[in-house]
């Protein structure tokens, strides 16, 4: 189902090579920012219907403390089954290693519907670009339980700006209807990860194998052994990071 029409801004945006040092925050913090801010006049208008240009935004943001603005570093967008876009401590030292900045909008979790959830993943990337020099081979989209069926949405319907994404505990498939960016949804890489006690294990297997018969090959399944309805410790998520990496690397 498509939930947000494609705007210009996002089969345009441009990535920055070079940002003034002077503005570039490190390790974990909050920041807050709007669509009028973000965006241009044209393009925050385009999600009026969704969010009011001038509401306001918080994320919850982690850059590497080994960040260096003359290596484009991945951005990693998390939606958050809760009201916290937080990163989990533990894998703070897998964003350091795999030069990845992560961001999560708080106050986007089950609750909050689903368009505005979706919104806030696609403004994500922008809000980062402001600062930070990005890799855009490297953006990705990740949630867990109810976020990860809404980063499935988001993965396949904006498949041109996430190039691989992390389905844990939860995903959706797109239906009967071929996506239209199909093909670059086959070039991206998916992981999707659920444990043995997870009662989203069965849903979670059906979807995956769902993308197999829709012809898509780079997609990686991990049931992880006694783990119920949780997200996965560091080594596994490690793991699906550098899934998604191998299609750089290739």
């Amino acid at each position: 189902m498509r939930i947000l029409a494609i705007t210009s801004f996002l089969v345009t945006l441009q990535f920055s090579q070079n940002v003034p040092e002077d503005i570039v925050q490190i390790g974990e913090f909050n920041i807050g920012s709007t669509a009028a801010e973000l965006l241009d006049k044209t393009s925050a208008q385009s999600f009026a219907q969704f969010l009011p240009v001038d509401k306001p935004i918080e994320w919850s943001v982690y850059v590497p403390k080994n960040y260096d603005s003359e290596v484009a570093a991945g951005i990693l967008v998390f939606i958050s089954a809760d009201n916290s876009g937080k990163i989990p401590n533990d894998w703070k030292k897998i964003m350091d290693k795999h030069n990845l900045i992560w961001i999560g909008a708080n106050r986007s979790g089950n609750k909050i519907v689903t368009s505005l959830r979706v919104t806030y993943a696609i403004l994500a990337p922008v809000t980062i670009d402001k600062n930070y020099n990005i890799n855009s081979d490297r953006i990705y989209v990740s949630g867990f339980s109810g976020g990860g069926r809404v980063s499935s949405m988001v993965a396949t319907e904006y498949a041109h700006l996430f190039k691989g994404a992390i389905f844990n505990s939860g995903a959706n498939f797109w239906g009967e209807e071929k996506p239209a960016r199909y093909d670059e949804i086959k070039k991206n890489h998916y992981v999707f990860i659920a444990g043995t006690k997870d009662f989203n294990l069965r849903d979670t297997k059906k979807v995956y194998y769902a993308y197999k018969r829709e012809g898509i090959q780079n997609i990686k399944l991990m049931v992880i052994p006694s783990m119920s309805h949780e997200k996965p410790r560091k080594s596994k998520y490690e793991e699906a990071i550098n899934f998604l990496d191998s299609r750089v690397a290739n």
